[in-house]
């Protein structure tokens, strides 16, 4: 197999060429020395008698390779002058940069990451050409779209770096060199992008926003991240869920989605056009979703690989894996040099490694095992075993070294988690994709699909949080040395390619497997009897729910009466966060608020709610606060007015009944908001979300109110809003204060903290969501973890 030496050798010339200071003119010179060599040493063959090895094509085309890769990664790296954007960055001064945005916006919680293809500077002395590419951080709340030109302000720096991590490099890996952590941003008349990618971009984000119309989060940012490869709709607490369990390969575009879409299209295009078309309109199809996913390393390859395997079928060639591997890796270090720095294309590259070596050995030793162990037909059991569990290994046991090397964990439970969630993929990916399709052209079919597909993204999500809350689950390693993963891969492979002489020894162990294999069963038999449905009430169950979702240092309260109305306090600055918590809340087949409160218009009290909004809109907003305090508030009152949504101005006094003999009332009114109480029948409790200036007189420090059973801290702590006498005068049984953990302001107050000595305290940065369950006489309190 000539071509995977061909590809390592230009591989390793990458590698070394970015260890070694040799201009790209040096290498090349090597290389045409090298290749003159060779010439000469034909032409010399004709008349001298040289030795065979001498003459031998390995002997010039492996180091031939390797030059010609070092002089590429040369070749590509950019010339930082005058004409550069990098040549700008570190300045004292503000630059200003004119470019397009060459990629769709990349929305996160609190920020939105704009990629500009640079067209022009300006350092003070007027417009000029600069090429390049610059990493923007944005506002969250303002939309962008491909293609537009934008005018951008702000303190040009080179990507940071530090001893965990390297922003620089993961950057330049896309041809970014420069990065504004803060600007402003005017968008300019035009549109500079490719007409096929705008109308690629629109197809996308209208998917996108019927995922989140189909399904309740957490079930849609999962989806998202499985068909669209958008996963940064997931909170980091689930995040690190798939990591730690070591399925996060299921949340990311990978072999196995390429290899299902592959599946489809061929079946679809092989009946309307034959087998060859057929091939082709699927290869082209590949190609379109590798587009509309975003096609970074890990997608390219895997689509490459599929590409292959269904032209080497249709042109009757066996499709060597190994073969079929090195060329891919080549093409893409051609395209792009750095990739082979690239974390995913690492993690892909070694995993489809993984499966060409071990697939069959393993899978051929797993069914003489279970045929030995049982003399009935097995082959269904066999292939339930080797597609789920084997697979799985053989994969995993040649990406450990990598996700040790860089993540400095490794996922013991992983072996196990893995063949529970594989086999509900297909079902995820195909009727889930099914149902978003459809319900672009019949909304109401889309959502009948996406209710049987809910299960199987539920499950999942279920199954890995399950299992990550196993004890010792992964371990942390700590900094892995490169050489350590290098002797890893020298002494698995030589094992691999010696493999007969220990064929016999690994044949001896099949007696002690035994055990493994009836464990196997029974995990296996455990998947078809369970199906993990979320706890979804249609209705109320009598009882009032109060809940204080973790939100950083400001408040998200979700209010479910006696009677089944939903009710939501503000929402905090985390966009995944709230839309993960109301999904796992509201009734399965609701996707409304029935009240939303708006307590407080500061800027962290509100941020995420413009795009949760989207999802779950209100049917009424009860409003207090000024509307210009922040850019939030702002968004909102337009998004209201746009979408005709009912807003009432509150008064103090003003009560809103909740049915059943609840309600909430406004105790106070001021410019940052309003103070509220809730009440169920003997239950109180007080909310002083929008504490403002003159409310602790207007209120006689809460003698007006009176005791109360649950009290939320003002202002996540801070002295001047909780003084007291104002704890003392409402005597609580449960005080409850959301603060973000290590909150960078110092909260809360010390102060504050020696006033609560005697009482009941709990906090979100400890706690997590603090539920308070009533039926108006007996309260009890549930947390998401305990302190």
């Amino acid at each position: 197999m000539p071509l995977p030496w061909v590809s390592l050798s230009f591989i390793a010339g990458i590698m070394i060429a970015s260890l070694l200071a040799f201009s790209a003119n040096l290498w090349l010179a090597m290389m045409l020395a090298l290749l003159f060599i060779v010439i000469l040493f034909r032409l010399l063959s004709s008349t001298f008698r040289l030795p065979s090895f001498i003459l031998h094509p390995f002997i010039f085309i492996l180091p031939i390779s390797f030059l010609c890769g070092a002089w590429w990664y040369q070749f590509r790296q950019p010339a930082i002058d005058a004409f550069h954007i990098a040549f700008y960055n570190d300045r004292d001064y503000e630059i200003l940069v004119t470019g397009t945005l060459a990629e769709p916006p990349d929305y996160r919680d609190t920020y939105t990451n704009l990629h500009i293809k640079v067209e022009a500077v300006d350092s003070g002395s007027g417009d000029l050409p600069a090429r390049g590419a610059v990493l923007v951080r944005v506002p969250t709340l303002v939309k962008y779209e491909y293609g537009e030109r934008v005018r951008v302000r702000g303190d040009l720096k080179t990507p940071p770096e530090d001893e965990e991590f390297s922003y620089r490099d993961y950057l330049a890996r896309e041809g970014i060199h420069s990065y504004m952590s803060i600007a402003d941003v005017t968008v300019l008349p035009g549109n500079g992008g490719n007409l096929f990618f705008v109308q690629v971009y629109k197809l996308k984000d209208k998917l996108l926003e019927h995922t989140y119309r189909l399904y309740h989060d957490p079930e849609a940012s999962l989806m998202a991240g499985i068909l669209l490869g958008v996963d940064t709709g997931l909170t980091r607490d689930l995040q690190n869920a798939f990591k730690n369990t070591g399925t996060s390969h299921i949340i990311a575009i990978s072999g196995f989605n390429i290899a299902i879409i592959a599946g489809i299209f061929f079946s679809i295009f092989k009946n309307m056009f034959g087998e060859r078309l057929g091939a082709a309109f699927a290869i082209l199809g590949i190609i379109f979703y590798t587009l509309l996913v975003g096609a970074d390393a890990a997608v390219v390859r895997a689509a490459f690989m599929g590409s292959i395997s269904l032209l080497a079928r249709q042109l009757g060639r066996r499709n060597d894996g190994m073969n079929a591997l090195a060329l891919v890796a080549l093409i893409m270090t051609i395209f792009n040099p750095l990739v082979i720095w690239d974390v995913g294309f690492q993690l892909s590259f070694f995993a489809t490694l993984g499966l060409i070596l071990y697939a069959e050995p393993f899978s051929n030793f797993t069914s003489t095992l279970i045929s030995k162990i049982s003399k009935q037909d097995t082959s269904m059991f066999t292939r339930i075993i080797n597609d789920n569990v084997v697979l799985t290994f053989a994969a995993q046991l040649t990406t450990i070294p990598i996700m040790a090397y860089h993540f400095k964990r490794i996922s013991l439970i992983s072996f196990i988690a893995n063949p529970f969630i594989l086999p509900v993929q297909p079902a995820v990916m195909v009727a889930g994709g099914l149902a978003v399709f459809t319900s672009l052209v019949i909304f109401p079919l889309g959502q009948l699909i996406a209710w049987v597909a809910w299960p199987f993204a539920s499950y999942t999500i279920r199954i890995v949080e399950l299992f990550d809350r196993v004890p010792y689950a992964s371990i942390y390693l700590g900094d892995s040395s490169f050489w350590m993963v290098l002797a890893f891969y020298i002494a698995l492979l030589s094992v691999t390619f010696n493999w007969q002489p220990i064929k016999e020894w690994i044949s001896s162990l099949a007696g002690s497997l035994r055990a493994v294999a009836l464990t196997a069963t029974l995990a296996l038999l455990f998947i078809c009897m369970i199906m993990i449905w979320r706890a979804s009430a249609t209705t109320g169950d009598g009882q009032l729910h109060i809940t204080f979702l973790e939100a950083g240092s400001a408040d998200a309260v979700l209010i479910q009466t006696p009677e089944g109305r939903n009710i939501l306090i503000n929402g905090g600055a985390s966009t995944s966060k709230l839309s993960d918590e109301l999904g796992r809340r509201l009734p399965f087949f609701s996707r409304k608020l029935d009240w939303l409160i708006i307590a407080s218009t500061q800027e962290e009290q509100l941020a995420a709610l413009p795009r949760v909004l989207e999802r779950y809109p209100p049917e009424n907003v009860l409003w207090s606060g000024n509307v210009q305090a922040s850019f939030p508030a702002q968004a909102l009152d337009k998004f209201f007015a746009e979408e005709g949504i009912p807003v009432s101005r509150v008064e103090a006094g003003q009560r809103l009944e909740l049915g059943d003999g609840a309600f909430i009332e406004i105790q106070a009114v001021g410019p940052k908001g309003s103070v509220v109480l809730i009440q169920y029948e003997n239950f109180r409790a007080l909310l002083p979300i929008g504490m403002s200036e003159g409310m602790l007189e207007e209120l006689e420090y809460g003698n007006v109110i009176g005791n109360v059973d649950v009290l939320l801290l003002a202002d996540s702590g801070y002295a001047p809003s909780n003084p007291p006498d104002i704890i003392e005068n409402v005597n609580p049984k449960l005080v409850v204060l959301s603060v973000a953990a290590g909150d960078p302001n110092g909260l809360p107050s010390e102060s504050v903290l020696e006033s609560l000595d005697g009482f009941s305290v709990l906090r979100t940065d400890r706690s997590g969501w603090i539920s308070v369950i009533t039926d108006g006489d007996q309260l009890r309190v549930e947390v998401e973890r305990s302190e």
